[in-house]
């Protein structure tokens, strides 16, 4: 989670970019908040309850709030999980490649980012079937013209796939933009070629980069996943408000609910956005 608003999070933000700009949308888009987490934790606690152990990644102490200091959650910094040579990162894709390093992580995971919402009852069963990932994976052309993460997709993917004599070029294996079942062991093996995964870690989002689908798109070529996800739905600021809370209201499982560029009105999304998780609380 990252809270846009610390000042002791943008000097450090400066220190890697050299300045802080809420003007620039393609970089404010990633770290801007609309202030959905705790709706979010709320969430999870409801219609998740078998999740023992929230954990809650944080840049810093100053990230913080009183909200987090509850049963069930552990706020965990970067730096106890993260080699201090990568620090400060302001990637997610950098954050991802050390998931397996969190103090006390369950050996099965569930991984999501704070934009994706439980909003009807799930079961442990949605996500993994004993030690085995329930995922869902389409083989699809690769975009014509691929922006940065298509290009980080198609690293770690081939980073993947060499495993099994396979390469993508024209094509790619695209996973849901969703909470996302992972094993520890998994993330531990792929490691062992760790090299490659270090190259490919950066401060900022970077063509070279991987993602969190390593561990995935591992299972779906090594054929060791139950193709069964929960009810999944992905809409974003190019929907319109009304698409997104409609995409709320009616929906069975998980939404995420993504934060795009191009919205100016950002804030009357994340108003909308937390009122109609509150009713889906107050109802359910």
């Amino acid at each position: 989670m990252v809270f846009h608003g610390d000042p002791l999070w943008q000097e450090d933000f400066r220190k890697v970019h050299l300045r802080y700009d809420e003007r620039n949308k393609y970089d404010f888009v990633r770290f801007r908040s609309w202030d959905t987490e705790e709706l979010l934790i709320r969430c999870v606690r409801r219609f998740m309850p078998f999740v023992r152990t929230i954990y809650i990644l944080l840049a810093r102490e100053s990230q913080r709030k009183p909200w987090m200091d509850v049963n069930g959650i552990r706020v965990v910094y970067h730096r106890e999980f993260i080699p201090e040579k990568f620090l400060p990162t302001f990637n997610s894709c950098a954050i991802e490649m050390f998931l397996h390093r969190i103090p006390g992580l369950s050996e099965r995971f569930i991984y999501g980012n704070d934009d994706m919402f439980p909003l009807a009852p799930l079961t442990e069963k949605d996500f993994f079937e004993g030690y085995i990932p329930c995922l869902r994976h389409g083989e699809k052309p690769f975009p014509d013209n691929p922006n940065i993460f298509h290009l980080s997709c198609r690293n770690g993917l081939n980073f993947v796939a060499y495993e099994f004599g396979k390469k993508y070029t024209d094509t790619w294996v695209k996973g849901g933009h969703s909470l996302t079942p992972m094993l520890k062991g998994t993330w531990e093996y792929l490691w062992k070629r760790g090299g490659e995964i270090e190259a490919s870690i950066s401060a900022v989002r970077e063509p070279c980069n991987f993602n969190q689908w390593l561990c995935p798109w591992w299972h779906y070529l090594a054929g060791n996943y139950i193709d069964r996800v929960p009810s999944r739905t992905y809409v974003s600021t190019r929907n319109s408000i009304e698409e997104v809370v409609k995409a709320m209201s009616t929906s069975k499982g998980i939404v995420c609910v993504n934060d795009n560029e191009c919205a100016d009105n950002y804030m009357e999304y994340g108003n909308a956005v937390k009122a109609c998780i509150e009713k889906i609380l107050e109802k359910r």
